[in-house]
Order: C-alpha cells, then structure tokens, then sequence
C-alpha cells in the first residue's frame, strides 16, 4: 500500500501555476486532501486544472460529517490558524498519522507541534527526480518556475536544489 501524504491549498497552486500539477500526480503516494482544500481555488485556469488531474484514482477528497466538522473546530492549535481548510487538512494529518505539505508557515509549524513531519512545494520537485517522474532538466525548469510565481518560497534552498540538479545533468551527459 503507498503511503499517505496530504496536500494543502498552497501546495496545489503553486504545482498548477509551474506546470507540475501532472507530474506530482504520478508520485508514488496516496495524496488525500479536504473538500475545503478544493474549493479554496476559484482562480478559472486553476480550477480547470486541479478537476483535470483529481480523478478518485489520483487523489481522495476527504468531506466531513457534522461531528467530525465539530471535532475541527473544537480542535486546539498553539497557533491562531485563521483559516478553517488550514484546520482541516491539519486534523486529517494528525488523525492518520502522516505528513502534511505545504507552504504555510504557521500550519507548518502546528503540524511539527503535532508530531508530524511536514513538505513543501520544493520536496514534490526533488520527488519527482528521485521517483524518475521527470529529469533534472525537468525539474530544473520547474523549479525557475516556481521561483517566478511564489517568490516567498525558500530562495536560498531553491538555489541549492538548482545547483544540485544542475551537477545532475553535467554528470549525465559526461556518461
């Protein structure tokens, strides 16, 4: 059985507005995320998107019952999250008990209180090389992309990735 991962909103932009929303759907994992998450992108292109790629063999949309909603609400964090998706995806991660991407820095830091470990936008990348998905010239212009449509990402662990993906390809073609 693969293993879980649940995605949050951020994550699902930022792999839609690089190019890389159908390569992250060939990562060999189970990615669940929460009906919130879905309806959180309203951006038309986006949504086209996100309905193209989420097919119940990629992707399963968890919807709460009414006492599960109840049971997020009432679920306390150390951090203010504002925002009920963000609750959501991090109850589902807590309740089974595997990691969270995403980019935000207070859901990030609530998920690491809990336990959990926690992705972001860069790890789907570097994914995506080691599971042979795309290449390192791929991921290389994945990553230039993700640069220019999230600038709050990393930049210095973006450089580092560039420069590690680039001996990649200098050692390939030197074989």
């Amino acid at each position: 059985m693969k293993d879980l991962i649940i995605t949050d909103t951020n994550v699902f932009i930022d792999l839609i507005k690089a190019g890389a929303m159908e390569y992250f759907m060939q990562l060999d994992y189970r990615i669940l995320t929460t009906g919130f998450v879905v309806n959180e992108i309203n951006h038309p292109e986006q949504k086209a998107t996100l309905e193209r790629c989420l097919t119940p063999e990629r992707v399963e949309i968890i919807e709460f019952s009414g006492e599960e909603m109840m049971n997020i609400l009432r679920f306390r964090t150390r951090r203010n999250l504002k925002r009920l998706t963000d609750k959501s995806v991090l109850f589902l991660a807590v309740q089974r008990k595997c990691p969270l991407l995403s980019g935000d820095g207070d859901l990030r830091k609530e998920a690491q209180d809990n336990g959990l470990t926690v992705f972001g936008s860069l790890w789907v990348i570097t994914q995506l090389v080691e599971q042979a998905i795309c290449t390192p010239q791929t991921a290389i212009i994945l990553l230039k992309r993700l640069e220019r449509c999230n600038p709050r990402l990393p930049k210095k662990k973006m450089e580092e990735l560039i420069i590690s993906l680039e001996g990649s390809v200098v050692g390939s073609e030197q074989n």
